[in-house]
Parts: structure tokens; C-alpha cells; sequence
């Protein structure tokens, strides 16, 4: 029988390398051993976002398991680390909604089917193996990187957050047109959203044509500066009765950012309204939050009865 998996550290803000910085304190970090279990790592239920460190993680495991792998991976293949985010119920709750919003924008404008959801499709590069929590691009591309990922957040630090979306803005050299992060504060339950580019915007085009007629791959976003915010969006929850509040809206994600072409016809940038983002993103993740609650007062409760 397959033995279980015992926490060997936690990380700390001292013992932390760059790859592990910004993770919550007291993240478990365990050591690989393929007699160990792996389901037994991962708890049965968590209220709040759970991150798991395992080191002496072989390269050639991790591109045999990652498709099995529950949760978020990101991997550093010259570490030999892999981190793991179980996420939340209301972390998954704000993802999901968020792409439903982009997609019924689309079907409004009638551009859904140029679209190809990535969801948290696994990108593979030499220095970093990540997923997103969603993300896009324009189909049939034969592109690696999408153009539009979206990182959400309950229980990370908001440094974290923006470090994880500027990975993909600077790491993919730009082909990721921008990132957005949806921080959901714990306690308060107000969330926040930012939509981060590229410090230079990038061509539309990749490759473009000189006056002799030559074919040149642009290389201005070698080296990029770090993202800057396009927006900021913070949706406040109403306390003691009061209603919830928003300051910022909407959010908008340019046609050409995501499609990498300028709108015909009766198409144009993605507008998420206030009341969208509201009514459909933020009472979903509110709900969210509050049957979590009652799941973990209830288990509480039978904890203490048996």
C-alpha cells in the first residue's frame, strides 16, 4: 500500500527562494517519493485557496503526470519544484463567471466562434511550466501563448497575483496581450480588478514587412519593462445592510488584444459593465464565500458532536 505523504517544511519568508516568494506562510512543502500517495496531499475540502510545495520533482514525472495533476501547476523545471493551487469554491466561482461574461459579450457581437477558450491549458516553456485560471485567444493561430489570461486570487497575496500575471505578459515576450486579476479579499470580501499590458505595446502583427520586401520578426518586447495597469476596478461589499458599491467600470478588453484584428462590422472591444461585473461576477463569488461558511461552521459542528 502506497505510504502518505508528511509535510518535511513549510515556507517562510526567510526560507524562501524566488520561485516560492510571496506564497502564503506555512505553505506545506513536501519531497517527492513515487511510493508516496499523491491524493493524499490535497485536503477533501478547503474554504480558501491551499498551495502545495513539492521539490526533487523530476522533470520527466511532471510531463508524464501534469494532465493528472488536480488543481493549478506551476512548475520551475531547473528547480525540480512543482507548486500546487487547490483552489476555492469562490475562486472558481469568480473564473468561471468571468468567462461567461466574455463569452456572452461575444455572442452578443457575434464573434464567439473566432474565439478558442484555453481555459487552464498548460503552457510548457524552458524556464516555467504554468496555467491560468482561464484564458484566451483567436483561433487558429498555431499559437503557444493565449492573448488574454486571467489569474484569480482568495486566500494569495495580491504581490503574488501580480507576479503570477506579469509571468505571463514578460515570459511570453508580449504575446500575451493582457493579463487581468481578480483579488478577492479575505474578511471583507471586496474584490479587485486589474487589467495589466505590456510596458511597450506590441505590434498587432508579429511579423512585419520591410520596404526591400524582407519578412522580420519584431523583437522590441525582448526585454520588457514590467506590465503596467491598464484599469482598476474595486467592487466593495454593502455592510449592515447597505448596498455594494463599485468604483472603476467597466472593464475592457480591446477587440484587437484578444483577436489580434481590428472589429468589422458591428463588433468592437469587450465591455464588461459595472452591472455585469456586479450582479454576475461579484453576488456569484459573495455566494460563493457564504456557503463555503456554512459547509466549514457545519463541519465544525460534526467535529465536535462525533
Amino acid at each position: 500500500m502506497s505510504r502518505v505523504y508528511r509535510s518535511e517544511d513549510v515556507v517562510s519568508e526567510e526560507s524562501a527562494g524566488s520561485f516560492l516568494e510571496l506564497l502564503p506562510s506555512g505553505t506545506p512543502v513536501y519531497y517527492y517519493n513515487q511510493q508516496c500517495a499523491m491524493e493524499s496531499l490535497f485536503p477533501k475540502y478547503s474554504v480558501e485557496d491551499r498551495f502545495i510545495v513539492l521539490k526533487h520533482f523530476p522533470p520527466e514525472t511532471f510531463a508524464e503526470h501534469a494532465e493528472q495533476l488536480p488543481g493549478r501547476c506551476d512548475y520551475s523545471p531547473s528547480l525540480h519544484i512543482l507548486i500546487i493551487t487547490m483552489p476555492s469554491q469562490p475562486h472558481e466561482a469568480g473564473a468561471s463567471m468571468f468567462e461567461v461574461l466574455i463569452m456572452t459579450v461575444a455572442q452578443e457581437m457575434k464573434v464567439n466562434r473566432l474565439i478558442a477558450p484555453c481555459g487552464a491549458t498548460l503552457v510548457d516553456t524552458p524556464g516555467r511550466s504554468k496555467q491560468a485560471d482561464r484564458s484566451w485567444m483567436p483561433r487558429r493561430q498555431g499559437r503557444k501563448f493565449p492573448t488574454v489570461a486571467l489569474e484569480v486570487g482568495f486566500s494569495e497575496t495580491t504581490a503574488k497575483l501580480e507576479k503570477d500575471i506579469a509571468w505571463w505578459i514578460n515570459g511570453s515576450k508580449g504575446e500575451v496581450r493582457m493579463g487581468i486579476t481578480v483579488d478577492i479579499k479575505r474578511g471583507s470580501g471586496h474584490i479587485e480588478i486589474k487589467s495589466w499590458t505590456p510596458a511597450i505595446e506590441p505590434p498587432l502583427r508579429d511579423v512585419y514587412v520591410t520596404a526591400g520586401g524582407r519578412h522580420v520578426v519584431d523583437r522590441r518586447i525582448n526585454d520588457p519593462l514590467s506590465p503596467r495597469m491598464a484599469q482598476r476596478i474595486l467592487i466593495k461589499k454593502g455592510r449592515d445592510g447597505s448596498s455594494p458599491t463599485i468604483e472603476g467600470g467597466p472593464l475592457t478588453v480591446p477587440f484587437h488584444t484578444l483577436l489580434l484584428d481590428e472589429p468589422g462590422e458591428g463588433e468592437g472591444d469587450f465591455v464588461l459593465t459595472a452591472e455585469m461585473l456586479l450582479h454576475d461576477l461579484a453576488e456569484c463569488v459573495w455566494d460563493a464565500i457564504e456557503n463555503t461558511e456554512m459547509v466549514k461552521a457545519k463541519e465544525r459542528n460534526n467535529y465536535q458532536t462525533a
